[in-house]
């Protein structure tokens, strides 16, 4: 994304007083190319949307902590709990990303039914990015078909196969350079990520930002948009799997 269009979404985002609601209602048309749609309700809301590419080669994941056997690939058939992860992604206007329109299996679980949301629908070549993504979280996927019991013999915890994570994410809202060290932010928390992809759909809280966002509060839901083109790291010992998209509709207050 152009500078003028990612300065043109930030200014959006900070109409804010009472005798700038016409304008901001101007926003609510189709915005510019490359510009993201930010729509304001009379009461101060905000609402917007971010769509997310995941970048494979970042996808940093430690076993360490790991509950289960630290160097097993069978994540649904063990207790995964104790991961944690990191990795990157790039953000742009919502929309950018195609929707997938065609069932498609992931090689690395070849008999389970094709799903839309695993289908190639991004290959970075269509759109430049308006910012960056982070996420950093754990494992929360527990497999072990063996239930946990106390000391006295209760059974007090069976399997827990999904949500797959708990997780921070910081969207970063520019492009890193010399120049622009913190662009503003916005940080949500929650879990994500279950074992459908075309029923992933979760509510994450808003915790905060900084910038026009160090008052945000509410929440963002969070939905797949197929995969792109780049390969998870994380199952690189099983088969190469195409890293997800995704796209976050933010409902906000800022003050």
């Amino acid at each position: 994304m152009p500078a003028s269009h990612r300065r043109r979404f930030l200014q959006l985002l900070g109409l804010s007083s009472v005798g700038a609601y016409a304008a901001a209602r101007a926003a609510d048309a189709p915005p510019s190319p490359g510009v993201p749609s930010v729509h304001r309700g009379r009461d101060g809301s905000m609402r917007f949307a971010l769509d997310m590419a995941v970048l494979g080669h970042t996808d940093a994941p430690n076993t360490a902590g790991r509950i289960g056997d630290p160097q097993s690939t069978e994540y649904f058939r063990l207790d995964a709990r104790g991961d944690s992860y990191f990795y990157e992604g790039l953000l742009y206007p919502e929309n950018t990303i195609p929707a997938p329109t065609k069932p498609t299996a992931l090689s690395v679980f070849p008999n389970a039914p094709g799903k839309l949301n695993n289908e190639i629908v991004w290959d970075f070549k269509g759109a430049q990015p308006l910012g960056h993504f982070f996420n950093r979280g754990w494992v929360l996927i527990n497999g072990n078909p063996t239930p946990y019991r106390d000391s006295r013999g209760t059974e007090i915890e069976g399997p827990r196969r999904e949500p797959h994570l708990l997780s921070d994410h910081t969207f970063v809202l520019g492009i890193f350079g010399p120049k622009s060290l913190s662009p503003e932010t916005l940080i949500t928390s929650g879990v994500e990520n279950g074992n459908d992809p075309d029923a992933d759909v979760v509510v994450r809280a808003v915790t905060g930002g900084t910038g026009r966002f160090r008052h945000a509060r509410g929440e963002v839901t969070q939905t797949r948009v197929g995969r792109n083109t780049t390969v998870l790291r994380s199952f690189a010992k099983m088969a190469n799997v195409m890293s997800p998209n995704y796209r976050f509709v933010f409902e906000l207050q800022l003050d």
